[in-house]
């Protein structure tokens, strides 16, 4: 019985075999056509009312389009290159982005001009269609039945452009140049205009609000102000004018409160104070106005200003506008002329020697004596390095502290002391919270953050210091009604009563662990699993374990587990379906996000009040599927979430508040039932140290199990939960699982565990294990195992390649860090950090300087591993890469060469640590293969593998390129 039900099998295995056989893999020339399935994040593209569905088709040839699809039917709109919907509040009408194909775009910037934006309008009761140009962005008015449009502004002439220094001193107080505004009554599509725009914003009341306010800004400054737009009359209403600039526009939630900036300048200082206008009620019998000018106020701090970068920020509940404070710098004078010749002076002249001197070379004499020294000073005390330092000069001159203008009394209270500081004001309290880490900036610099907590009285600036410094403060938040704050300290969660200062432990009594302590990252706590949030009023707080979820009281005195993902390791996180709401309702159904850890199933539940009022779990759809995006309409009961595997493509359900009998309004990629395609497998391993670790395994396409096949693993860290992640082909993603797959490959995904200090032993040790397991699967040749890797995947391809022997037959490794010692010295050039903080509490684990441990840093280096290197190895590197300086990968190179092992290096001139490039994307993925058809497939070597290729041949190889594109 046993051997006719396993002939069966291979009888059935066979046939399979030989229908995927019939069909061929994807080429590359059939790559463009494949499609991303592309939804949006606020309530997942719906409309409000649930019938209509919006989402992006991204195209790997860049054709991408917008659909607007009709639920009940599919019938669908497209737009090419649309992007950014947004429905209107009444489901009428849904507006949208334009853009342009990527060759247009690409041509424009060629030529310096510039992009062309306009926006789509869509009626969704009769479908028709209509575009207006040169808009730069759009908004609905918030009962849906005005359209607000503003026009790109005018380019400024070469004249008006500021030199990079003035620039630089000014950024901080740029406002946006006036544009015209279109007001478009969507009923009957007439449009209002305005003129010197520079900001709009409709009022912040869902539905309702009827009221659009805007700054003017002209250039000369004539019939600047703040107007008003009201809808129900179709009038304006000018608030205020004058010569200022204004900016800032900031409506109260839910209200008709509204704020705003006026500047006012000093000629002894560097740019503008602003002076704060608000208006409470607007448009009511109660309106008033309210005015705040720290030039006229004796107590607002001398020296200093209220800022124009900080926007105007609303309390809650209304009394109280936000601004921020800075420094007001003296202004920095003209440099002082050259004096004129004393009168009556006269030249002389030497008969024996010219004198005469080219005019060119004089100017530049005088040029070079007023220029400046180029000098920067990298001091040791410097609490963010100097690169730091000049990528963040923007953001470090709009540095500025919180204050609270108090309308009741019209005064202006300081609240934070200290730009090193972090101060929110807590909802509906006259609190803040600051978080102030002066003291321990040099340590957050390199990966140590701590502050010191303190609670701040609005009405006074009063402080109360709650904790000293409290290690990783970003963990730090507010409860949403400001009576907790809520930190992890010590491995567990800790509130602080805002009332009466009590500060509890709330977790010690719980029969759980919220701490990730499987973690392998290298900082003093390790990193907790998080918060769903808060219940109503601030009565409890949701805690995330590894799997469950748990309500527990703000005080600590009780905590109930509500669901049960422990025993069968599914990890249940919160789904936050509506992106206004403040509380976790416990009242109404709750829906939660499902994964196995280990299974790799996912889906959806639900928590339901009982009659008892405890919240009973319920699963509603749960598969060895990728099922996630759950989104719900914001006024209807129609949910949305996409499925996907690596063998079916991504699409979108619609389903009823159960999901049961979801029903898919989308169908991507529907031409690849022509094609041969590859499966997803999980795979189970050990390393030495007994850690069960997993790897995603993807056969070829058209898999025959009576062949042996290549197989290259790709690596970075943990990527087994890839499994069910659908690859759409493309040349443009150069490390395509599905292109490999296409080109006969086996592709590995495996986990690598990290053990401190020991980055580069655990890559071996965890990938050898994973490689071992598929060739005890009996499908892959042994001696056909690739590596691949980018970045922190290089560093893991690079180890591999130099500490392993005669293991793995071929390696390409991206932008790979190859020495942790030389290194540890650089920087991440794109930020600004350095490197001292990556390696020890970032990716690389080392823990300690590399002067505490200089052994581990070499023993986890690829390039001390180079005398016994048996793997040919590819490097990739962008002469142009701010995160990875590409001499690491120029290091190797050099090295390796030195030693006579076989290792070639392509260098992408202008790029970065990713390609950009088009041309470059197709031609690294294009080696790629190259370079692994030739050692895991015994494919003819390319000319530039076994031989190389000169300057001069490759300059010769652009020419004749050049010339074919210039003939067609």
């Amino acid at each position: 019985m046993r051997r006719t039900i396993a002939a069966s099998a291979l009888i059935f295995c066979t046939a399979i075999s030989a229908h995927a056989q019939s069909k061929p893999p994807v080429s590359p020339a059939d790559y463009g056509q494949w499609e991303s399935l592309a939804t949006f994040r606020e309530y997942g593209g719906l409309s409000p009312d649930g019938k209509w569905l919006a989402y992006g088709i991204n195209r790997s040839n860049r054709n991408n389009e917008l659909r607007i699809t009709t639920i009940a039917d599919g019938a669908t709109k497209t737009i090419a290159f649309g992007t950014q919907p947004v429905f209107s509040s009444d489901s009428r009408w849904v507006a949208y982005s334009i853009g342009i194909s990527e060759s247009q775009e690409e041509k424009l910037k060629e030529d310096k001009k510039p992009v062309p934006k306009k926006i789509g309008l869509l009626n969704l009761s009769t479908g028709e269609l209509s575009t207006v140009d040169g808009i730069e962005s759009f908004a609905f008015s918030p009962g849906g039945a005005w359209l607000a449009m503003r026009r790109t502004p005018p380019e400024k002439k070469d004249s008006e452009k500021k030199d990079s220094s003035d620039a630089a001193a000014s950024d901080a107080d740029d406002i946006p140049p006036g544009a015209t505004l279109l007001l478009r009554e969507l009923s009957t599509g007439r449009d209002t205009s305005f003129g010197n725009v520079s900001e709009y914003a409709w009022q912040n009341l869902p539905k309702t609000g009827t009221l659009l306010a805007m700054t003017i800004n002209t250039e000369d400054k004539t019939g600047n102000g703040v107007q008003l737009f009201d809808v129900r009359t179709a009038s304006v209403r000018a608030l205020d004018t004058s010569s200022s600039v204004y900016s800032g526009l900031s409506w109260r939630k839910k209200s008709a409160d509204l704020a705003v900036l006026r500047s006012k300048s000093d000629d002894r200082r560097d740019g503008p104070t602003q002076v704060a206008l608000a208006w409470t009620n607007l448009g009511q019998a109660s309106e008033s106005a309210h005015l705040y000018d720290p030039t006229a106020d004796a107590k607002f701090p001398a020296g200093q200003r209220t800022v124009s970068y900080r926007k105007p920020e609303w309390a809650l509940d209304g009394g109280v506008v936000f601004l921020g404070i800075a420094k007001w710098e003296d202004k920095i004078g003209e440099s002082a002329k050259p004096s004129a010749p004393p009168a009556g002076a006269t030249k002389t002249s030497d008969s024996s020697k010219s004198t005469d001197v080219p005019k060119d070379a004089e100017k530049n004499k005088d040029k070079d004596a007023d220029e400046p020294p180029s000098v920067t000073v990298w001091n040791w005390r410097d609490t963010e390095v100097m690169p730091k330092q000049k990528l963040s000069a923007k953001n470090d001159r709009q540095k500025n502290m919180l204050a609270a203008w108090q309308f009741g009394k019209n005064s202006l209270v300081p609240l934070g002391k200290d730009l090193d500081e972090r101060v929110i004001p807590l909802k509906h309290q006259s609190l803040a919270v600051a978080d102030n880490w002066s003291a321990y900036a040099m340590e957050r610099s390199i990966g140590r953050p701590a502050g010191d907590i303190s609670l701040i009285d609005l009405s006074t600036g009063a402080r109360t210091k709650i904790q000293d410094r409290l290690n990783d403060d970003y963990y730090l938040e507010e409860s949403p009604g400001g009576r907790y704050l809520l930190y992890f300290h010590e491995d567990n969660y800790w509130t602080v009563n805002t009332a009466t200062h009590a500060v509890v432990n709330i977790t010690k009594n719980v029969p759980a662990v919220f701490v990730n302590r499987e973690s392998d990252w290298t900082i003093k706590q390790k990193p907790p699993f998080g918060v769903a949030g808060w219940t109503k009023d601030d009565a409890a707080v949701i805690l995330y374990d590894k799997f469950d979820l748990w309500q527990v009281a703000p005080d600590g005195s009780r905590a109930v587990r509500l669901t049960d993902g422990t025993a069968d390791q599914v990890r249940h996180r919160y789904e936050q379906l509506d992106p206004e709401e403040q509380w976790i309702d416990t009242s109404k159904p709750i829906y939660l996000s499902l994964f196995g850890i280990w299974s790799k199933k996912s889906g959806f539940a639900r928590l339901r009040p009982s009659a008892s009022g405890s919240l009973m779990e319920e699963h509603l759809v749960f598969a060895d599927k990728s099922i996630d995006h759950l989104a719900k309409a914001r006024d209807a009961d129609v949910f949305e979430y996409v499925q996907q595997t690596f063998v079916d493509s991504p699409n979108s359900f619609i389903a009823g508040a159960d999901l049961k009998d979801a029903k898919a309004v989308t169908e991507t990629n529907l031409f690849q039932s022509n094609y041969a395609w590859g499966r997803e497998e999980l795979i189970e391993y050990k390393n030495s140290h007994n850690d069960r670790l997993q790897g995603a395994l993807f056969y070829p396409a058209g898999y025959d199990p009576a062949k042996k096949y290549p197989m290259i693993v790709y690596m970075y860290e943990k990527l087994s939960d890839n499994l069910h992640r659908y690859s759409p082909p493309s040349e443009r993603n150069y490390y395509n699982v599905s292109a490999m797959n296409a080109h006969g490959f086996f592709v590995l995904e495996p986990d690598i565990l990290f053990k401190p200090r020991d980055p580069g032993v655990s890559v071996v040790d965890c990938v050898t294990a994973a490689a071992t397991r598929v060739i005890q699967l009996g499908v892959i040749d042994p001696k056909r195992v690739g590596i691949m890797g980018h970045s922190w995947g290089g560093f893991d391809t690079t180890y591999l390649a130099t500490h392993t022997t005669n293991f793995f037959a071929a390696a390409v490794a991206g932008a790979p860090i190859t020495d942790l010692v030389s290194n540890y010295g650089n920087h991440h050039w794109s930020s600004g950090i350095a490197e001292t903080d990556h390696i020890e509490t970032g990716q690389q684990r080392m823990e300690v300087p590399l002067y505490e441990d200089l052994p581990a840093y070499i023993r986890n280096s690829a390039v001390f591993g180079v005398s016994t290197m048996t793997t040919p190895l590819l490097i990739e590197v962008g002469d142009s890469d701010g995160t990875v300086f590409f001499h690491q990968g120029v290091e190797l190179y050099n090295i390796a060469r030195r030693a006579k092992k076989d290792v070639v290096l392509i260098e992408y001139a202008g790029e970065d640590h990713g390609l950009r490039k088009k041309a470059n994307q197709i031609d690294y993925q294009r080696r790629i293969f190259q370079w692994f058809g030739h050692y895991l497939k015994d494919e003819p070597a390319a000319p530039w593998i076994s031989k190389g290729e000169t300057y001069l041949e490759h300059e010769r190889e652009l020419r004749k390129l050049k010339a074919v594109s210039t003939a067609n």
